[in-house]
């Protein structure tokens, strides 16, 4: 069984920082079949998954390890009040199917440029509410079997996937409601979105977790460093949690913005947790 692959491609495409080298080889399956398929050719190198892109920075070298990008995994089915979705569904696609069949939880989490596995595997959330608090189940493919399970043992930020798990799909169970009231709620979240944080240029959201009891964004702007530039990248001044490729950046200029946060917290007496992920060459 052929599966789509992709050699040699930039990786700038795949990574919504719109920096990165070149992938030695991207496959792009479409079914389990496919993905059973390339077990014996991948799976012992320990793949990286990708989704959406929206929460990892590549290296200017590069990536010559295998990738494995799971958008093609994206169908959505209702089934009463649940839905089942598949990993590479973006949370886009599966807030505009709930709102479409009138069923409501989701709503602060529209506008977050993320895929469906992508989500689960950080649990990402907003405004109070984490995508894992409507997941009652998931279907996990690990070792070359396919597991079905509850999603236990998930916080903040940490979601319910386990080492060498790849998601393939999960069901919500979500609560009736009106679809007016649904899109109403989704379009004014989006619009919170888009006055607090810099929509206009490529980022990978939050670049750090929030602390106990603080938040690295509001230290960050304390500090005097929003509005910091290195070479084409910034920490953003719509929102100093943020750093975003202003000019043509490097992912070399957005770690050197990252270390110096770093550098400082640590200075000030603060650990920041890194949100997102940076993947080197290797």
């Amino acid at each position: 069984m052929k599966v789509l692959q992709k050699r040699n491609v930039s990786l700038k495409n795949y990574s919504t920082f719109r920096v990165g080298g070149k992938a030695k080889v991207i496959y792009f399956p479409q079914n389990i079949n496919e993905l059973l398929s390339l077990k014996k050719y991948v799976f012992h190198k320990s793949p990286f998954i990708l989704g959406n892109g929206s929460n990892v920075l590549f290296s200017d070298a590069g990536y010559r390890g295998v990738i494995i990008c799971m958008k093609r995994f994206n169908s959505i089915k209702l089934n009463k009040d649940k839905v089942l979705c598949e990993a590479g569904t973006s949370l886009f696609q599966l807030c505009n199917f709930c709102a479409e069949n009138n069923l409501s939880g989701l709503e602060k989490l529209y506008g977050i440029p993320g895929s469906v596995g992508g989500a689960i595997k950080m649990n990402a959330g907003a405004y109070g509410c984490e995508i894992c608090d409507f997941v009652s189940y998931i279907l996990v493919f690990k070792d070359g079997k396919l597991m079905r399970r509850k999603p236990e043992y998930f916080g903040y930020r940490k979601g319910p996937l386990q080492d060498n798990e790849i998601l393939i799909s999960a069901e919500f169970e979500l609560k009736k409601g009106k679809k007016e009231e649904i899109v109403k709620k989704q379009n004014d979240i989006f619009k919170k979105r888009l006055i607090a944080q810099p929509y206009n240029l490529p980022s990978a959201g939050s670049v750090f977790k929030r602390g106990n009891g603080y938040f690295p964004a509001e230290l960050i702007e304390k500090w005097g460093l929003k509005g910091c530039v290195e070479g084409g990248a910034e920490i953003s001044e719509v929102h100093a949690g943020f750093i975003v490729n202003k000019n043509h950046a490097s992912a070399k200029d957005i770690v050197s913005l990252i270390r110096k946060i770093e550098d400082k917290a640590s200075i000030e007496g603060y650990h920041f947790e890194r949100e997102i992920i940076i993947l080197d060459a290797d």
